[in-house]
């Protein structure tokens, strides 16, 4: 098995990204997954497609991969002894549980295991390592990549297919990769993660929870159709714009490239049909997507260092402690934190504000603008 990357977690990255990615250079995906069920289709199916939409269509059928479950701890071990590399796309929150796993293999591995940390989640990278190292590895035996994924997926209804975005890559950290980089198709070996990463965040993810928690207050239930709202899609703008000075200010990314990006974005991504991005999904988690290195208050925090105005970032945190969905325990929790403490809460202890601070200030008469039905 040493063609073989080993993929921990079989959800939507781990299939339509990172599966496809090593399936598409010759090499064997082998899932590793928590899922018994899902496990258990993959390997009844023998096989799923990739529907890549956007700029360029085409499909692709995934075969020859192999699924592994928990419960297989001596093949999960062999095949870690043996494989090209690794990667996890299982969610920042179930990072430390992999750890255990991987270690067993790392025992009988003769070189260095490489792992590219494929999670949206700050540090990710850091969490995994610490995690390993807390297991008895040795630091000389493993290396936590940091990535930055670029492409969104959504799964096909009753299905094991995946539909992405076409011309999206997958970046990776060049600085901390052990021995030879294999040479892959889309997978980026970058020297520069930490603003591709920056990137990211401030536009791709702000620009998402922008249509997302405004959309919410305007009642849309897809982003395309928050997009289409006038002033949701002014302040959505005007919040690019802001990012894109503010990375090219402090991470020196090129103007005309980052122009480039964001215009992808509104042009296929969040207007994708094909996509249909939900609020919902996108809102998830507000009490996380608010912390203070997170989309919206770690932009506001760079865009002060920048001395750049805040008010479009500051309008989406005001409508982020607005949402409210019962099936979203953070949602909930959110709310009980205002309703016991008030806004001003959310502002200090989540997103790192002082009250002295223009984005705090902005963020209390926004939100009490929109407490009073003044959505746009």
């Amino acid at each position: 098995m040493k063609n073989s990357v080993v993929i921990f977690g079989a959800g939507a990255v781990g299939r339509a990204l990172i599966a496809r990615l090593v399936a598409a250079n010759g090499l064997i995906p082998v899932f590793v997954e928590a899922d018994l069920q899902l496990a258990q289709y993959l390997n009844q199916a023998g096989s799923y497609s990739v529907h890549l939409t956007g700029p360029a269509q085409e499909d692709y059928n995934i075969t020859g991969y192999k699924v592994l479950t928990l419960k297989e701890g001596k093949q999960i071990s062999k095949t870690l002894a043996d494989c090209l590399f690794m990667a996890t796309a299982v969610g920042g929150q179930n990072l430390k549980a992999v750890a255990p796993v991987v270690t067993l293999g790392l025992k009988e591995r003769k070189k260095a295991l490489n792992i590219l940390v494929c999670e949206n989640w700050p540090y990710a990278e850091n969490v995994l390592a610490e995690a390993l190292l807390g297991a008895g590895c040795n630091k000389e035996s493993f290396s936590c990549i940091r990535c930055s994924v670029e492409r969104m997926v959504r799964k096909a209804e009753n299905s094991l297919d995946l539909i992405t975005e076409s011309g999206r890559v997958l970046y990776a950290d060049s600085q901390t990769w052990k021995g030879e980089q294999p040479r892959i198709e889309a997978l980026v070996f970058s020297d520069n993660i930490e603003a591709i990463y920056a990137r990211k965040v401030y536009t791709s993810n702000a620009g998402g929870v922008a249509l997302a928690y405004m959309g919410h207050l305007s009642g849309c239930q897809f982003l395309y159709e928050a997009l289409e709202v006038t002033g949701i899609k002014e302040n959505l703008l005007e919040l690019l714009d802001v990012a894109k000075q503010a990375l090219n200010k402090s991470f020196g990314l090129d103007r005309t490239e980052l122009e480039q990006h964001v215009d992808e974005l509104i042009t296929w991504r969040f207007s994708d049909r094909d996509l249909a991005d939900t609020v919902a999904r996108v809102a998830r988690n507000p009490l996380r997507k608010l912390g203070s290195q997170e989309r919206l208050a770690g932009l506001a925090h760079l865009l002060g260092r920048c001395d750049l105005v805040t008010q479009p970032v500051s309008r989406v945190i005001a409508a982020a402690m607005h949402y409210r969905n019962l099936d979203d325990a953070e949602s909930v929790k959110l709310g009980e934190i205002i309703d016991q403490k008030g806004a001003s809460a959310i502002l200090e202890d989540v997103c790192g504000f002082k009250r002295g601070q223009m984005c705090y200030k902005e963020c209390m008469e926004f939100y009490e603008n929109f407490r009073k039905g003044k959505v746009l």
